[in-house]
């Protein structure tokens, strides 16, 4: 009898524990799986953040991309740390002069044109620079793969003539700009999603070289004469932290519809007028407060919206507070708003847009003569 009641326990054991088991799956685990779901929404609700319109946040970081020398110049110790050593330069070793050269020929910063040579070529290790001299990912004409130069010092005079073309004629100024053309995110190319890791990571090379020496010094007293009757807009700064088109955002992509000017210590200074025009738009599109990276807002924030004579608008966000008044004639150049934080943003700075027949355009053709010179 008592092994009997013995296996009848044991058969009872097994029920209450099936039973358990099923009540955990039919109604607790589905709660968890439920709350783990609702936890990766709300994460990729805030890493997407949106753009500037009503239906979009924006994201913003006024510092991305721009890690500059304290002293505006090459950081000389740094650089001939990299330079002088193989281990640390590969094929590139004893290539530092010859990049400064380049760069003084051409007009562009050496710190930025070393830290994309060293990104491409894997810190000098890779197989296009070690077998075929070239350091800039250059194609031959016909598609057949990469050219191979002679010497590694043809490669890199072949590279400043790419990167003066990009810079100085197309006016992809910063690095996430230079980045949509060197590695663009979501291309067919890129299944693995690499490309996303382009500009972080020439960043980061640009901040072990010292610093870049060019466009991302803020300067305290802007060149504000006029351009074929233009203005550049922020009192403040030329310092260009994102461009317009897709950019990631941390894992996501979203596309900018316009570009962003920030600096250190821009907020409260004066937005200006791009051209002549009337004030249209002076209100608030989304939330007011002074956002910040913990606490980012909806929409424009505080913006102001200026028609021209030739049919364009340019529009101007995330202010401090109200701007001009509408109904205000301006003049290029004149003062409208303040910068600020306020909408979808994550740090003090001007959104600046082009709209041409109701379309959003790229301004950086439009404001290019004022960060390069050229006209």
């Amino acid at each position: 009898m008592k092994h009997i009641w013995g296996a009848v326990k044991a058969i009872g054991k097994k029920k209450v524990m099936a039973w358990i088991v099923g009540l955990l799956a039919a109604n607790i685990i589905p709660i968890l799986i439920g709350l783990i779901l609702m936890t990766i929404m709300f994460a990729i609700i805030g890493a997407l953040g949106g753009s500037v319109d009503e239906q979009q946040l924006e994201q913003n970081n006024p510092s991305a991309g721009y890690v500059c020398s304290a002293t505006g110049e090459i950081n000389q110790e740094k650089w001939d740390n990299i330079f002088q050593s193989e281990k640390r330069s590969g094929a590139l070793k004893g290539h530092g002069d010859d990049i400064i050269q380049l760069s003084e020929e051409k007009g562009l910063d050496p710190v930025l044109f070393a830290s994309i040579a060293l990104h491409e070529t894997a810190w000098g290790e890779s197989n296009a620079i070690q077998q075929k001299n070239n350091p800039g990912g250059l194609m031959n004409p016909d598609g057949s793969g990469l050219f191979q130069f002679s010497t590694l010092k043809e490669g890199l005079e072949s590279m400043s003539q790419t990167l003066y073309n990009r810079i100085k004629v197309d006016g992809l100024v910063t690095i996430e700009q230079l980045g949509s053309v060197y590695a663009p995110v979501g291309a067919d190319n890129d299944p693995n999603n690499l490309n996303e890791h382009w500009v972080p990571t020439t960043q980061d090379i640009a901040q072990e070289l010292g610093g870049l020496t060019m466009n991302c010094e803020p300067s305290e007293q802007p060149d504000m004469g006029l351009i074929d009757d233009n203005a550049w807009i922020s009192s403040h700064s030329k310092s260009i932290t994102s461009g317009f088109g897709n950019r990631s955002c941390g894992g996501c992509s979203s596309f900018h519809q316009g570009i962003d000017v920030a600096s250190g210590d821009i907020e409260g200074t004066p937005i200006t007028a791009f051209a002549d025009g009337e004030v249209t738009i002076s209100k608030s599109n989304g939330t007011t407060f002074r956002s910040s990276s913990n606490n980012m807002g909806t929409g424009y924030g505080w913006y102001v919206e200026v028609k021209h004579d030739n049919g364009m608008r340019t529009r101007y966000a995330h202010m401090m507070e109200k701007g001009k008044a509408v109904g205000s004639k301006v003049k290029a150049g004149d003062e409208i708003g303040k910068v600020g934080s306020t909408g979808a943003s994550t740090g003090a700075h001007l959104h600046f847009e082009v709209i041409i027949n109701g379309e959003k355009i790229d301004p950086m053709p439009y404001v290019k003569p004022f960060l390069t010179g050229e006209q």
